[in-house]
């Protein structure tokens, strides 16, 4: 019997940010897309960067993960959960896909969203700025 998956702890891994938004996984040569076994929800890529803590270098990994994940964005935190290496071989070439149950938006402690500055009160029609007479113009 052969590991056809090979569970990753992801506790060894101290950077995960979001380096691309999820796009649907679809089959190259049909253009149909691709579903979850077990779910029938279609399949999604992300891409994930990934750093191993204490080591100098990132790696980007393109994860599937079942259902469209919501909230990510480009360069901002994420967690990913039950993540699982499954290494394939097919017509002489090989590889390795990565495989989530989901991929969520990482809270930051401390930072909120930005919120959209108020839009700027109009004066009342016939009001003239502050400290200058209400004309239009003229001579005395």
């Amino acid at each position: 019997m052969t590991l056809r998956t090979i569970p990753i702890d992801v506790s060894k891994l101290g950077l995960w940010l979001c380096a691309s938004a999820p796009e649907v996984r679809t089959d190259p040569t049909t253009g149909v897309v691709r579903t979850d076994r077990d779910s029938g929800q279609p399949l999604y890529l992300v891409g994930v960067l990934v750093k191993v803590s204490g080591e100098r270098r990132a790696y980007v990994l393109d994860v599937q993960v079942p259902g469209e994940p919501s909230g990510l964005e480009e360069g901002e935190p994420v967690t990913v959960s039950d993540l699982e290496a499954a290494p394939w071989e097919r017509d002489g070439r090989s590889g390795v896909t990565y495989r989530a149950t989901s991929i969520v938006p990482t809270p930051v402690p401390g930072a909120a969203k930005p919120q959209p500055a108020p839009a700027p009160e109009s004066a009342p029609s016939g009001a003239g700025t502050p400290g200058r007479p209400n004309s239009k113009g003229g001579g005395s």
